[in-house]
């Protein structure tokens, strides 16, 4: 079933239209990826389906009726002064308003209220309010931020005081609980560490409803999509399958159209030909057959439909000094502490010359400190010893944010490398496709992703052996990634990469570190490779040091820490006493009504329809009576089962 339709949407900004003649249609579980260059619309379009767009738009957008729509930006962080938990909770403002309303109604009835109207409404707000997920509401909100990488220690924590990237995840841990049957995602990964994304993606493929994602991350658009909008060139078109597929399909639809526009032209020129010789003919017969050979013409050109171009990828290469020995970097016994915060203790791993490693770990770990830390930028204890022969290439992912100056493109990469020629730094530029007034564009006014490449760069020109990236993909987008991921394939030096893209760990990686408070966890091979180890050890441990429970019931399993699963035991015996305590209240109000009521036919009364209705309410009452008993009886061994559980 169709929930939102777009037709002839046409969105201009001034003079430039961004595009036109849109057409699509959402069916109620679809599960799309929304591609398309930086500047395409994607942004836009969202903003337009959520009832935020420009003004100045033309066609159609028409939604199923009830459909809610949940976008990211509207789940802002109004209230800096309340808590994490706080926060994430007022998504369920109206179960909230009325979980206070029965408190308010128990209080009433324990203190000798038992109006027929109050009951009523006790019963009827019981209903509602178990029907909407009342009974369940708080551990799904516990569960969504421990998920994303809360603790539990930071529920509490003020949400003034949160990074741009926890205000980010509380964002979308709001709008993945708000309830909407329609999700607009934009960059959902962005801040996420790789568990939180595996969350994310575990989450998302159980999720009832319809989404639309824009993501730079490759490898979480395959897990989580299965079909691609591609909004590119002004046009949109609509591909089967998730962003791999996708790209097959694009590149195959490109070869074929391409063939056909060459035969048509061909064919038209070969008419043309056969035009040119009948008028050099110039006999009377000769022009029936020209003017059937230039209809001929009308009719291919109508058919003529030029073919899409091709992808641009980023095509370079890093080029590499000659090594003079194996040993690159030796740690030794690497302790670091930040504002009295103890990051990691005693840490030694050693790294050979050729190897390619990514250093994993959940966000504030420490990995960019440890980087920091071997170049000596950071002071600590241990020993890190970096091989003197090494020209090293370091990315810093906040790098991009210090370009300060106000120096045009070309000058700023020109002026570190005077051997080169205008053209060859212009070429250069233009392989991260840097070109035109881009070049002349001060360093300090570019996008980041457009900093990145100029970054990536100077690094390139300098033709280092040891590569030091920290999230060198950050703000790239999918094309450049692509890029980048072919570069380092044909690198030969080594290369120690903190990165969260698990496409470029899968390419890329031949030994895998995780960082832990007291060690570096070793293994050798690709993301995969290693997630498919753990499914064969049960109670590996993940770099939070975590063995991850599956919260979903469809049969998928992962890893939650110790500590998270007694949190979560501790959750489920408070739900339990809960829900007991919810029982034993309304089976003691159950009673009350039925104490009242043979109180009421045992007095007798000459009103016959009265006692009918009294004596059916009886009936009704013993029956929700009975039933409350076993459901009290059932949660009472569930209660005792989870306090046998072994944690």
């Amino acid at each position: 079933m169709i929930v939102l339709q777009g037709n002839d949407i046409t969105v201009s900004f001034g003079e430039r239209t961004l595009f036109s003649d849109v057409n699509f249609a959402v069916d109620e579980n679809d599960k799309i990826g929304l591609a398309g260059v930086n500047g395409a619309g994607k942004t836009t379009l969202f903003r337009m389906l959520s009832g935020n767009g420009p003004e100045d738009w033309s066609g159609k957008i028409v939604k199923q009726s009830g459909l809610s729509i949940g976008f990211m930006e509207q789940h802002v962080l109004r209230n800096d002064s309340i808590s994490v938990y706080e926060e994430a909770l007022s998504v369920f403002k109206p179960l909230i308003d009325i979980e206070a309303e029965l408190e308010n109604l128990h209080s009433r009835i324990d203190s000798g209220e038992t109006s027929n109207e109050l009951l009523e409404r006790q019963m009827h707000l019981t209903e509602k309010f178990q029907s909407e997920g009342g009974l369940t509401f708080r551990a799904r909100t516990e569960s969504m931020l421990t998920g994303m990488g809360f603790s539990s220690d930071s529920f509490g924590k003020q949400v003034s005081v949160l990074s741009g990237g926890e205000r980010s995840k509380l964002q979308l841990i709001k709008l993945l609980l708000s309830g909407a049957k329609l999700l607009l995602l934009d960059e959902p990964t962005n801040h996420l560490d790789i568990e939180a994304s595996e969350w994310l993606e575990s989450f998302l493929t159980d999720f009832k409803g319809a989404y639309i994602v824009i993501s730079h991350d490759k490898y979480f658009l395959d897990k989580v999509t299965n079909k691609t909008f591609a909004l590119d060139n002004g046009t949109l078109d609509i591909y089967k399958g998730n962003y791999s597929e996708y790209l097959r399909q694009y590149d195959e639809r490109v070869i074929f159209l391409t063939k056909k526009y060459t035969e048509m032209t061909e064919e038209i020129h070969r008419i043309e030909g056969i035009i040119e010789q009948q008028k050099r003919f110039n006999q009377e017969h000769n022009y029936i057959t020209i003017r059937s050979k230039e209809k001929q013409i009308e009719r291919i050109k109508k058919e003529l439909v030029p073919p899409p171009p091709p992808r641009k990828k980023i095509r370079f290469r890093i080029p590499c000094r000659a090594a003079h020995g194996t040993d690159v970097i030796t740690a030794e016994g690497l302790s670091l502490s930040i504002d009295k915060k103890l990051l990691f203790h005693n840490i030694s791993f050693e790294i050979k010359y050729g190897e390619r490693v990514f250093l994993l770990g959940a966000n504030g770990c420490g990995k960019s400190s440890l980087m920091k830390l071997m170049l000596g930028m950071l002071k600590g204890e241990g020993k890190a010893y970096i091989a003197d022969w090494l020209k090293i290439g370091y990315f810093d992912q906040l790098q991009e944010l210090r370009l300060t100056s106000s120096k045009s493109t070309l000058d700023f990469v020109w002026d570190d490398f005077p051997k080169l020629n205008r053209t060859q730094v212009q070429s250069a530029l233009a392989m991260f496709k840097l070109y035109g007034d881009q070049l002349q564009k001060p360093v300090n006014t570019l996008s980041g992703g457009e900093a990145a490449k100029v970054i990536l760069l100077k690094i390139m020109l300098e033709g280092p052996n040891l590569l030091l990236l920290d999230e060198p993909t950050n703000h790239l987008d999918l094309d450049a990634r692509e890029g980048l991921i072919e570069a380092l394939s044909d690198y030969a030096g080594t290369m120690l990469i903190i990165s969260h893209d698990r496409s470029m760990i899968n390419s890329l990686a031949t030994k895998l570190m995780f960082l832990h408070k007291d060690r570096i966890e070793i293994f050798s091979g690709s993301y995969d490779e290693w997630r498919e180890s753990l499914q064969e050890k049960t109670g590996q441990t993940l770099f939070r040091s975590d063995v991850r429970k599956d919260e979903s019931d469809g049969g998928k399993t992962g890893r939650v820490n110790a500590y998270k699963q007694q949190k979560e035991h501790q959750s489920i015996l408070r739900r339990l006493n809960t829900r007991i305590k919810r029982i034993e209240d309304e089976i003691e109000e159950t009673e009350r009504g039925i104490s009242g009521l043979n109180d009421r036919l045992a007095e007798g009364s000459d009103d016959y329809q009265k006692v009918m209705e009294d004596s059916e309410n009886l009936s009704q009452l013993e029956l929700r009576l009975a039933k409350l008993m076993d459901e009290w009886e059932k949660a009472q061994r569930e209660l005792e089962e989870a306090g046998n559980r072994e944690v």
